[in-house]
Order: C-alpha cells, then structure tokens, then sequence
C-alpha cells in the first residue's frame, strides 16, 4: 500500500491531475498504510469531521515509548498522502497518541496546506514543518 500510495502521487505530477478517492477509500489505504510498513505505530482509530471552518482527518495511535518522533512523523506522512488523493478537502489533520491506561493522551495537529512542504512537494525539512505547521498539547 505503501508504494500504491507513492505511485498515486507520482502519476499525479506526470499526468497533472490529482486521482481523487472517496472516504470508504480512504479508510482502507489508511489501513493498509499502517499494515504495510514494520516500522508503523499501533493504529488504533480514525475519524473525519467538520470543525468550524476545518475539515478534519484524525486518527488514533498507540506508539512505543522510544518511537513516538517517528509515529509521529509517519503518521502525519499518511494523513498528508491521504488528504492529498481524497475528494474529501481536508484542511487539517490531527494526531492523537495514546500511551497506555496511565496516561493522558498527546494531541498534533497541522494545517495540511503547510504540511505540503514537507510530506508533498518536499520543499521544507522536518524543522521547518516543526516550527511552523505543527501544534503539540497533552490533554
């Protein structure tokens, strides 16, 4: 799934045109997206909604404790491709991380247009998407 997605995006740039797939569509590549790759986090749930004037992807992780820059970072990757390929015009994406019953959970969130620099068009290092995209709070 994981090379499906990179092959979207790639006859994206040589065709022009953004394929575009349904949430139910989605949804399954999100799946298959985290299935695919060993070094994915525990996805344990996702949700689209509508916020005031932002549309929504989240999903839901359980990283491991020495993991969780890097489920961070893929997870915000997927979310970015996904929301890239969707009919859907997501304008943000939320992470929440959840670390066991004892602890509160990590909320993330970035302007996926801001995000594009980084994941999409590869213009922007992870530092740049840090400073400028991406909001951290525990809840």
């Amino acid at each position: 799934m994981h090379k499906l997605i990179l092959h979207l995006i790639l006859l994206q740039t040589i065709m022009g045109d953004t394929p575009r797939f349904g949430d139910e569509q989605i949804v399954i590549m999100l799946k298959e997206y985290f299935k695919a790759s060993k070094s994915a986090p525990a996805l344990i749930g996702h949700r689209f909604y509508s916020s005031r004037d932002e549309t929504v992807i989240q999903i839901e992780i359980e990283p491991g404790v020495n993991d969780v820059n890097d489920a961070l970072v893929f997870s915000f990757k997927a979310m970015s491709q996904l929301a890239n390929i969707s009919k859907t015009h997501f304008t943000h994406s939320v992470l929440v991380m959840h670390f066991g019953n004892t602890t509160l959970p990590v909320v993330a969130k970035t302007d996926l247009e801001c995000a594009k620099g980084f994941f999409i068009y590869v213009s922007e290092n992870e530092s740049q998407w840090r400073k400028n995209c991406l909001t951290i709070r525990d809840h």
